[in-house]
């Protein structure tokens, strides 16, 4: 399905993120701690490079017109997953293969969900598509 150009970018970043998390989710099948720290560290460092500043993209600019649509369900959804998702990333035993898969199995859920639901649902919205719009000719 094409995006709305103001949701390209998002959209984006979720293929990457899909991509983090099949390899989470690879890793936690193998006996292999080695591989799990350097998915850990991986993962991480998606996390402080991208992924932060995604989540406060879609929390600034998104969520606020979902919510000013009456669309808080949708709204709290997003938000409980990211907070779920940042408290796996700083995990202390993020390098093991439960967390992992837990972070695959989080992960890939979110991105189904904003893809097929969320933006989905912000697409349908006139007002907050041009909320979105005026943001990105701010």
């Amino acid at each position: 399905m094409k995006r709305s150009a103001a949701l390209t970018p998002l959209s984006h970043d979720h293929h990457h993120a899909l991509s983090l998390a099949m390899q989470a989710g690879k890793a936690a099948r193998q006996d292999d701690a080695e591989e799990w720290q350097r998915v850990a560290r991986r993962l991480i460092q998606h996390y402080q490079d991208s992924l932060q500043a995604h989540f406060a993209q879609e929390e600034r600019l998104l969520l606020p017109a979902l919510s000013e649509a009456s669309q808080q369900a949708a709204v709290d959804r997003t938000l409980a997953d990211h907070a779920h998702l940042h408290a796996l990333l700083q995990h202390p035993q993020l390098a093991s293969p439960a967390m992992l898969q837990a972070f695959a199995d989080a992960m890939t859920a979110h991105v189904r969900f904003e893809e097929r639901e969320l933006f989905v649902l912000a697409e349908s919205l006139p007002a907050v598509m041009a909320a979105l719009n005026q943001h990105g000719n701010d």
